[in-house]
């Protein structure tokens, strides 16, 4: 990328880069820029703490403060392994919370102790009449434990086994299919069924049979019938399989032999269905089988399998409406996995479920990495809060990498310039809320390594938060803009463009989201909940997701014992509960431009989330928590403190959607159209396309590669290329 020209570089001169948005994507590039030793490095952050939508902090009582509930995915390859390159650096100069010295204290000295596996999800589901939104229908779970993966994420790929390809994924969805089908055919009591000819109509009248025995009997005649079409079915995986093995890099061919192999899952499908239409514990299986059918079927008829564009082909269409054009049963639409994977990407455009919106190349991409190519686990969680785990060793290696950091700087305004025909972003214009001084040198962590919660940082800020002053930097010949995408297109409008705004640059629809965490004085068991720890989403409106934190705790005890704060009421915690949703009825698109309104939208929906807590504790979790609701007391009784709220309006807190037919609009950070200037983030064209953590490092990674033109970031970047 060119420099903007007004200072003459000498081969020996570092390059100057300005990072405007502490989040993951500009922590990434930060970090691969640091790595290649001739960048001079300032990361600019309007807030006084690093992570932009994974931030958290601490209160006065050591409680951790998330900006919502953080889970890392066992695909997150990239930004795994910027962790274990963090926490080796961390390790090597035993920073920790053994460390002696209190500006060496972190909350974690390894990645080991940062990251544990988390093997338990589970979805919720309605049974009893009335419709799916109806409250009187008794809430249950779904759940299993995901069985561990060889290797781990962040540790190199061996050559040769890349995952990362549709022919690996297929023959994964056919060994996953192959498990599931043995599983709803075997006999429960290991027998085989009886043939068709032992079949007696008179004993199946026999006035003298319950109902149970001819309800029984009934299903071991289906069972019958389905190992028929099971049999089938599983010598079309076989050649399907050996297909596949063979297709790496062979153009789409067979289209015959293809459409006569898929024709044959259709069909056993349809009997596979029988026997689940009266078996209510079979049913949830048929559906999974459904989809993943489906899934193949779909792939062979949009052709999919060898188009170059690969999944993104099919981004134009809403994952539920695709599944629904290639045959999947209304069940398989309306089931809870399928409601799971909207609530953990907040699929709902306006909050609201009927505008639900998830494209499908970006969910199939998502969800077959997520259950195929996951190494250790499917889901990590941190030990403490993701400000903690991740952005304090990050912050703290980067200083010592000698990356600058300047806190409590909001870019209002860029300053562009056209030379040569050539756009560039000659100056930058900064409104600075606060006192940056207080927080430089390295001085932002508190004495245990944490983010401070407090508002000491603000007595300079006045009572509405407004911005008191007023800078201009120019000390840069390459920018890396990493701010969400709703701020960055308000520094856009407001900043003058000689020749108009690049048409590249397209908005893409972001969400409102609302979290919660909750202490509690009795245990899971002591609540009721007896499948131990875990992650259950599809609870529904207006908080979709509930993880059980309790392993938190010991972090939040070890920062009060540090403090020397003596025994508090806090210790009387026994679990904690993190809820997260989006908002429903979301008003809050467009970020108002007077301070007051804009804080006076955040109070109103603080209040209402804080409602919608209240009510979740007083009645919605009486199926999950049974015994918290023994003896005429709710949950609610049962909190230790006060909850911490969170609602996410405006900017850079709202989650980025990926909404079919606008995958296309986000820009690369690889585009051009200004010569000094990249940008990094979710909201970009990173590969992966979806708001997450991984999103936003490989967008870094990008971004690091448009600055520097060095070809081994780009290589490195796991997964950049897959289908």
């Amino acid at each position: 990328m060119a420099s903007r020209g007004n200072k003459k570089n000498s081969s020996k001169d570092p390059i100057r880069v300005a990072i405007i948005g502490g989040g993951c994507a500009g922590l990434a590039a930060a970090w691969q820029l640091s790595r290649l030793g001739r960048y001079e490095i300032t990361v600019y952050e309007k807030r006084w703490l690093l992570g932009g939508k994974g931030a958290s902090s601490r209160d006065d009582d050591g409680r951790i403060r998330e900006h919502g509930l953080h889970i890392w995915l066992g695909f997150y390859e990239n930004a795994f392994r910027m962790m274990r390159q963090c926490y080796a650096h961390v390790a090597a100069k035993e920073w920790g919370p053994k460390a002696a010295a209190p500006g060496d204290k972190l909350p974690h000295g390894t990645m080991d102790e940062a990251f544990v596996p988390e093997p338990h999800l589970g979805v919720a589901v309605r049974r009893g009449v009335g419709s799916t939104l109806d409250p009187v229908r008794k809430l249950a779970v779904w759940s299993g434990y995901m069985p561990p993966a060889e290797g781990m994420p962040g540790d190199d790929i061996s050559p040769g086994n890349n995952p990362f390809t549709l022919p690996n994924y297929l023959i994964r969805c056919y060994e996953l299919l192959k498990t599931l089908m043995l599983s709803v055919v075997a006999p429960g009591d290991g027998e085989c069924p009886p043939s068709r000819e032992d079949i007696d109509l008179k004993s199946v009248c026999d006035a003298e049979r319950s109902e149970e025995e001819i309800l029984e009997w009934s299903v071991r005649l289906l069972r019958g019938s389905a190992l028929t079409a099971a049999s089938v079915m599983l010598q079309v995986l076989y050649v399907l399989r050996q297909l596949m093995n063979q297709a790496e890099g062979a153009p789409q061919r067979d289209f015959q032999l293809f459409r006569l192999i898929t024709a044959v899952l259709e069909q056993a499908r349809k009997l596979l269905r029988d026997v689940t239409s009266i078996d209510r514990e079979l049913r949830k299986k048929m559906e999974v089988i459904d989809i993943v059918i489906t899934i193949a079927v779909g792939l062979y008829r949009d052709r999919v399998l060898f188009n170059k564009r690969g999944l993104d082909a099919i981004n134009g269409s809403d994952y539920k409406r695709w599944l629904e054009q290639h045959g999947a049963s209304p069940d398989a639409l309306h089931s809870e996995f399928l409601d799971g994977i909207y609530d953990l990407t907040f699929a709902y455009k306006g909050g609201d479920d009927p505008n639900n919106g998830l494209a499908a190349g970006v969910a199939l991409r998502g969800a077959l990495r997520m259950f195929f190519t996951y190494r250790g686990a499917m889901f990590w969680r941190m030990r403490s809060g993701m400000g903690d785990a991740v952005f304090a060793p990050l912050y703290k290696v980067l200083l010592d990498k000698n990356v600058k950091f300047r806190f409590l700087h909001a870019l209002d305004k860029m300053n562009v310039a056209t030379i040569d025909g050539q756009r560039y972003v000659s100056s930058l214009d900064f409104k600075t809320d606060g006192d940056p001084e207080a927080l430089a040198g390295g001085k932002a962590l508190d004495d245990c390594g944490c983010w401070p919660g407090d508002s000491r940082l603000f007595s300079a800020a006045g009572a509405t938060g407004d911005f008191l002053q007023t800078s201009t930097i120019d000390d840069f010949d390459a920018l890396i803009l990493a701010t969400g995408v709703d701020d960055f297109f308000d520094v856009v409008e407001r900043s003058d463009w000689p020749g108009g705004v690049p048409e590249k640059w397209q908005k893409v629809a972001t969400a409102a989201t609302q979290s919660a965490q909750v202490w509690l004085s009795k245990d899971l068991e002591e609540l009721g909940w007896r499948r131990g720890s875990g992650i259950i989403t599809a609870l529904g409106t207006p908080f979709e997701t509930w993880a059980d934190m309790t392993h938190t705790m010991a972090t939040e005890k070890a920062w009060r014992e540090n403090k020397n704060m003596g025994p508090t009421t806090h210790d009387d915690a026994r679990s904690i509960a993190y809820f997260c949703g989006v908002i429903p009825g979301d008003a809050h698109a467009e970020t108002p431009r007077d301070s007051q309104q804009r804080a006076e939208a955040e109070r109103q929906a603080q209040r209402k989330a804080t409602e919608d807590l209240e009510g979740l504790l007083h009645e919605s979790l009486r199926d999950l928590w049974p015994a918290a609701f023994a003896n005429g007391r709710t949950a609610l009784d049962l909190r230790i403190g006060e909850p911490h709220v969170q609602v996410n309006l405006h900017g850079s807190d709202r989650y980025t959607l990926s909404l079919p037919g606008e995958i296309g609009k986000r820009v690369s950070p690889l585009d051009r159209s200004i010569a000094n200037m990249t940008i990094a983030g979710d909201w970009t064209a990173s590969g992966l396309d979806a708001g997450c953590v991984e999103a936003a490092v490989m967008s870094g990674m990008l971004a690091a590669y448009a600055i520097s033109g060095d070809k081994t970031i780009l290589k490195s970047i796991v997964a950049f290329d897959h289908p």
